[in-house]
C-alpha cells in the first residue's frame, strides 16, 4: 500500500460522504471540488503538469458552474441515513474494492484507486436511487462518473494526454448540466422534484418557462378577429 495514495483516497472518499450528506449547497459543491481535484492524483505514475492542470481547471470550472446554478438560500435534501452510516458504507465498499484489485486479472494501476472507486460508487447509489431533489441526483451522477474513472485508473495504464482532455471536458459538461437543471428547479422555489398533487414547497408555484408565449403579431391577430 502506498501511504500517499491511501491518504488522497481517504480525502476523496471523505469528500464524497460530505457531498451526499450535507444540505448546504455550498458545502456540497466544496466537497465535490475535493473529489474532482483528488481523484486524478490516485494513479501511478503521477501524470505530468499539463494533464493535471487540465483536470484542475476542469474541476474548478465545474464547481464554479454549480455555484452559479445554486445561488440562493435553498437547501438540498441531505441523506436519509446520516453521515455515519454513509461513512460505514463507503468504508465497506473501499475494503471490497481493495481486496478485489484487478477484478480477477492483473491490474496495471494502484489498488487505492479501485478502493476509492468502489467507495464512491456505493455512496452515489443512495442519491441516484432514492434522491428526491435535482441536486442530489446530479451529485450522485457526478460521483458515479468519478467512480468509473477511478476504477479505470486502477485496472489500466494511466490515461494519456488526449484522454485527460476528454475527461476534463466531461467534467465541465456534467457540472454545467447539473447547474442548469438545478437553476431551473430553483426557479420553482425548491430543489425537490414535485409529484402530481404534491403539497410541498414547490407545489402551486411551478413556472413553465418553456410554455409558448404569444407574440405581438399573434396578439394583434386575436384582437382583430375578436367579436365586437
Amino acid at each position: 500500500m502506498n501511504p500517499a495514495l491511501a491518504g488522497i483516497a481517504t480525502i476523496v472518499v471523505g469528500g464524497a460522504v460530505v457531498a451526499v450528506s450535507a444540505r448546504d449547497p455550498r458545502a456540497i459543491v466544496l466537497a465535490m471540488l475535493v473529489v474532482m481535484l483528488g481523484a486524478p492524483l490516485i494513479v501511478v505514475p503521477t501524470p505530468g503538469p499539463l494533464p493535471i492542470l487540465a483536470r484542475v481547471a476542469a474541476a474548478l470550472l465545474g464547481a464554479r458552474l454549480l455555484v452559479i446554478g445554486l445561488r440562493g438560500d435553498l437547501l438540498a435534501g441531505g441523506t436519509a441515513i446520516g453521515w455515519p452510516a454513509e461513512t460505514f458504507v463507503a468504508a465497506a465498499a473501499a475494503v471490497a474494492g481493495f481486496a478485489s484489485h484487478g477484478l480477477g486479472a492483473a491490474a496495471l494501476g494502484p489498488a487505492e484507486a479501485q478502493a476509492a472507486g468502489f467507495a464512491l460508487a456505493a455512496v452515489a447509489a443512495a442519491p441516484l436511487i432514492t434522491g428526491r431533489d435535482v441536486l442530489r441526483l446530479g451529485i450522485g451522477s457526478m460521483l458515479l462518473v468519478q467512480a468509473a474513472l477511478l476504477v479505470r485508473q486502477a485496472l489500466d495504464a494511466p490515461p494519456g494526454d488526449g484522454e485527460q482532455l476528454v475527461i476534463a471536458l466531461l467534467t465541465i459538461g456534467l457540472g454545467g448540466a447539473v447547474a442548469v437543471i438545478a437553476g431551473a428547479a430553483r426557479a420553482t422555489g425548491a430543489l425537490a422534484i414535485p409529484d402530481d398533487g404534491d403539497g410541498g414547497p414547490a407545489a402551486g408555484r411551478l413556472r413553465h418557462a418553456d410554455a409558448h408565449r404569444p407574440t405581438q403579431r399573434e396578439l394583434a391577430r386575436e384582437a382583430a378577429s375578436a367579436p365586437r
